[in-house]
């Protein structure tokens, strides 16, 4: 039998340790992710405003869908706007007792905060609304969907489902704007549908809320997640929010909300709560909450 050699014979060379290069400032990459906040605003603006010019031929016969149901529909319209192929990126459903009508002004104001090039495929609407849901309808279906679609050059399409009938209502371009866009990840195959997700609120504390305020509007979006290139990625987070604040909220208005954070995953909810103070524009907080959820562990992500 032979005798192993000594460790310290024939050593092999060592590389020289490399020193890793320092962390970049958590602040440095909350700036993006703050920008991204802002356009979710922008984004859900057009949930909550838009929908009177119904363009596109219906290929549902569902006027009450759910995400799964409406995304499809929207995915199939965006076939029609130049610069495809487009992912979805994030989803939004509100279902309102009554229905609401309100200026364009409200959106177009929100937008001029957005470094971003505007451009409306079908000419911009000089009146906005959104349909009303019954409280009867199916669990986690609405009258109303607002999506945001993006290409690979992270240009931003944001399509409208209302009462099953799409429209392509805005396309958002220019360098910041796509900078920006790029952060916003495609939703998996796997993301839970709305019906799950709901129920799931539901049994967190929702279900006690929507009886307590039977006519409370109700809402609920998800986010693909949030991406860094095309390695890593957070997973898709669902918001969903019930309030009794009339809508949209009128100045001195009190009122209760409901809020649960799910992931889109596996379901599990990781945040739910109850409050009451004075209303304002709750229902944009679906999305607004959904990101801020993933902020954290994104700033301590890339500060590592």
């Amino acid at each position: 039998m032979s005798t192993p050699p000594a460790w310290n014979e024939n050593p092999p060379p060592y590389p020289t340790p490399q020193v890793p290069p320092p962390a970049r400032s958590p602040r440095s990459w909350l700036i993006p992710l703050a920008v991204i906040v802002v356009i979710v605003v922008v984004l859900i603006a057009a949930l909550i405003a838009t929908g009177v010019v119904r363009l596109g031929p219906s290929s549902s016969n569902a006027a009450y869908e759910t995400f799964s149901q409406a995304e499809g529909v929207a995915a199939g319209n965006s076939g029609a706007v130049t610069g495809g192929p487009w992912f979805a990126v994030f989803g939004a459903g509100v279902a309102t007792p009554t229905a609401v009508l309100e200026p364009v002004s409200n959106l177009t104001s929100l937008l001029a905060t957005i470094d971003c090039t505007i451009t409306w495929p079908h000419g911009q609407p000089s009146n906005l609304d959104v349909p009303s849901t019954p409280s009867n309808a199916a669990t986690g279906t609405a009258a109303y969907w607002t999506f945001g679609f993006k290409n690979a050059s992270n240009v931003l399409l944001i399509e409208t489902v209302s009462l099953g009938s799409p429209t392509a209502l805005l396309v958002a371009n220019g360098t910041a704007c796509e900078n920006v866009v790029a952060y916003l990840a495609p939703f998996p195959s796997a993301v839970l549908d709305s019906p799950e997700i709901v129920s799931d609120a539901n049994s967190a504390g929702g279900s006690t809320f929507l009886a307590t305020y039977p006519n409370a509007t109700r809402a609920w979006g998800a986010i693909g997640g949030i991406q860094f290139g095309t390695i890593a990625s957070t997973s898709p987070v669902w918001e969903v929010t019930y309030t009794s604040c009339s809508f949209p909220a009128y100045s001195g208005e009190t009122g209760a909300t409901f809020n649960a954070t799910i992931a889109g995953l596996t379901g599990v909810v990781s945040n739910s709560s109850t409050h009451s103070g004075a209303c304002g524009v709750t229902v944009p907080s679906t999305l607004i909450a959904a990101v801020h959820g993933v902020l954290p562990a994104l700033a301590a992500r890339k500060a590592i």
